[in-house]
């Protein structure tokens, strides 16, 4: 059954302490990242568990939840349900982390958002560069070359993306960032580089550099010009702040820009390039084992994001990445031990978990893998870094490189294709392939410890259930709306109706006040009003979600009575909302009430029911 991302996110809402504890979210190729104020009161093996969710790392500042391909969905739901501070989400909220951990946490939130799309514009470099070697377009037609120019324009560019990612990490209005960037590669200055004619800025010789590709400029720019702008906000008249504030901090960043940080951001982007380029140089197999055997372990810790500016700065400076190219090696290898699960385990769940994990891991996204079977599993992450490594010198002895920014997988081969230089890319391909069939074999040699088949696990509980069941081990559940019942998947609402979200009742509303059905804790409580989750703190967890789409309201006609932590009694209000609004604005008004615990049978008990009184439903 496909997993519901909006009970995903409703699950995790609840697990990382609601709300008041998350200061911030985004989310990267496969992880949703959390700012949490305190992240001792969050049980991991909870979160661990629920449905969608693969495993969680901390990191960086960060409480990492990786989700795998479906990273976006669960986002877009989570984004909705949490209030974001503003203020706190700038840094890594009230958590003392080190430089080196800030550094990572400022890196990925300026990177992540635009990867894909900058991997978008490599994947077609390549494509263009292998028609180009089978003389299957004309590079002096305009196909070719609109393609080329719309494949460069990210890179060209990559300044002013940057702005915009770095101007929310910083809290500097994005559009006086972006007109800073804008500056860096706008024809005229472009047209000063060029002329390399001297330049004055008040007497000061500007160095002319080109930031068009480069990354470090940008982001020192953008960081000073978030204390430029608070300056100028704090002290300027409110009559003239909305003008003058953009004028004073552009008029001084761009200058300042073009003086100091752009040449010193340069220097610093051209050293951590360097210091690796020389190492890759000193023996490109040793580099090869180090970047193929470790690269993935790297991922595990979340770290893996450090290497970005080095990865986009060889492109910028290089033409080529050679990182990258010992770098696939690590991702095939992973999915190759994976692939090796699949042929030897006689789990039927594990069997199609690892058939996943590997065909994902193939296209470059490694973590179902790591910690949906290798890590699980132990051995297998070893014999997959070792297969890594030793690709990575098989690629590192060929000189394997990238010629354009991508993600390794197999969607992404053409970016190591460039005419001229097939030794590299023959190189590449003997190491990627080297790497995943080592991993598979040396993964189904090893061996690990198979787990029973969820049909044998029945069979060794079936006289715990048994025992339960004739014991008539029931609960009660009262409406906590007075109105008439009906079985939960009568209801308009598909998602309930399936019961994806759990099992229960939909309640046609006599009027808009819903109350506690039992003593317990507030766990979630939508802003919207529509939706609120209890707990009694003996197991028992309810889901109380008024009308069909009402989220869509924002509110509207919803008035909420408690908080998420809060403690009710049997019989509180918890929330009041306006039946006939609901219908006016064309809205069903149908409460549905659910246990999350899907493990039990519901009997359902229709007909009117009063609130608090009569029981709706009981759980066997």
């Amino acid at each position: 059954m496909a997993i519901d991302y909006y009970k995903t996110a409703m699950e995790l809402l609840k697990e990382l302490g609601g709300n008041d504890n998350i200061t911030n979210v985004t989310h990267c190729a496969t992880r949703l990242r959390f700012i949490l104020k305190d992240e001792s009161i969050v049980n991991k093996d909870k979160v661990a568990k629920i449905p969608g969710v693969i495993t969680t790392v901390q990191a960086g500042g960060q409480f990492q939840v990786v989700i795998g391909n479906h990273v976006k969905d669960a986002y877009e739901h989570m984004i909705k349900m949490v209030t974001i501070d503003e203020e706190a989400a700038k840094g890594t909220g009230n958590k003392k982390v080190g430089i080196v951990s800030r550094i990572i946490d400022v890196i990925s939130a300026i990177f992540a958002p635009f990867l894909y799309t900058l991997a978008a514009c490599g994947i077609l470099q390549g494509i263009l560069g292998v028609l180009v070697a089978l003389n299957a377009i004309d590079t002096a037609g305009g196909t070719y070359q609109i393609l080329n120019f719309i494949s460069w324009t990210a890179f060209t560019f990559l300044p002013v993306l940057i702005a915009v990612t770095a101007s929310k990490k910083f809290g500097v209005n994005t559009f006086i960032a972006l007109v800073i960037a804008c500056a860096l590669v706008c024809p005229d200055y472009i047209a000063m580089v060029n002329a390399a004619k001297p330049v004055y800025f008040l007497g000061m010789k500007v160095q002319l550099l080109s930031y068009t590709s480069s990354v470090i400029p940008i982001i020192l720019s953008i960081w000073i010009a978030s204390y430029v702008q608070k300056f100028f906000d704090k002290y300027l008249p409110i009559v003239i702040r909305n003008l003058f504030t953009p004028m004073f901090t552009i008029a001084i960043m761009v200058p300042l820009t073009l003086l100091a940080f752009g040449p010193i951001g340069n220097t610093i982007g051209g050293a951590i390039g360097g210091i690796y380029n020389t190492l890759y140089n000193l023996s490109p197999i040793v580099a090869g084992l180090v970047v193929g055997g470790l690269w993935e372990v790297l991922v595990i810790f979340g770290v893996h994001w450090g290497i970005t500016p080095v990865t986009v700065g060889n492109y910028a400076n290089l033409g080529y990445d050679t990182f990258t190219g010992l770098q696939a090696s690590a991702v095939f290898s992973q999915a190759g031990a994976t692939f090796g699960v699949f042929l030897k385990t006689k789990n039927k769940d594990m069997k199609g978990v690892s058939a996943s994990a590997a065909i994902t891991g193939l296209f470059g996204i490694t973590e179902p893998a790591i910690y949906g079977v290798n890590l699980r599993l132990k051995k297998q992450m070893i014999c997959g870094c070792i297969a890594g490594a030793v690709g990575g010198a098989i690629g590192g002895a060929f000189h394997a490189v990238s010629w354009s920014y991508n993600m390794p997988g197999i969607a992404t081969l053409p970016a190591y294709f460039k005419a001229g230089h097939l030794t590299p890319f023959i190189g590449l391909v003997i190491s990627i392939v080297v790497a995943f069939v080592l991993g598979a074999v040396l993964t189904y040699i090893v061996g690990f410890e198979d787990e029973a088949d969820d049909e044998t696990k029945e069979i060794e509980t079936s006289n715990e259930t048994t025992t339960e069941a004739n014991g008539e081990a029931t609960s009660e559940f009262v409406a906590p709306v007075t109105g008439n019942v009906i079985p939960v998947n009568q209801v308009k609402d598909e998602a309930f109706a399936s019961e994806a979200m759990g099992k229960g009742v939909g309640i046609e509303p006599e009027n808009g006040k819903v109350y506690a059905p039992f003593d317990g804790n507030v766990d979630a409580v939508f802003p919207t009003g529509h939706l609120v989750g209890l707990s009694d703190g003996n197991g028992a967890e309810v889901l109380i979600h008024i009308g069909v789409d009402t989220v869509k309201l924002e509110g509207k006609g919803f008035t909420t009575y408690v908080s998420q932590g809060d403690k009710v009694k049997k019989g509180d209000l918890l929330v009041e909302f306006d039946v006939e609004l609901l219908k006016k604005e064309g809205y069903d008004t149908t409460v549905m009430f659910i246990t999350t615990d899907t493990s039990k049978d519901v009997q359902v008990l229709s007909g009117r029911k009063e609130a608090v009184k009569d029981i709706a439903f009981l759980t066997v």
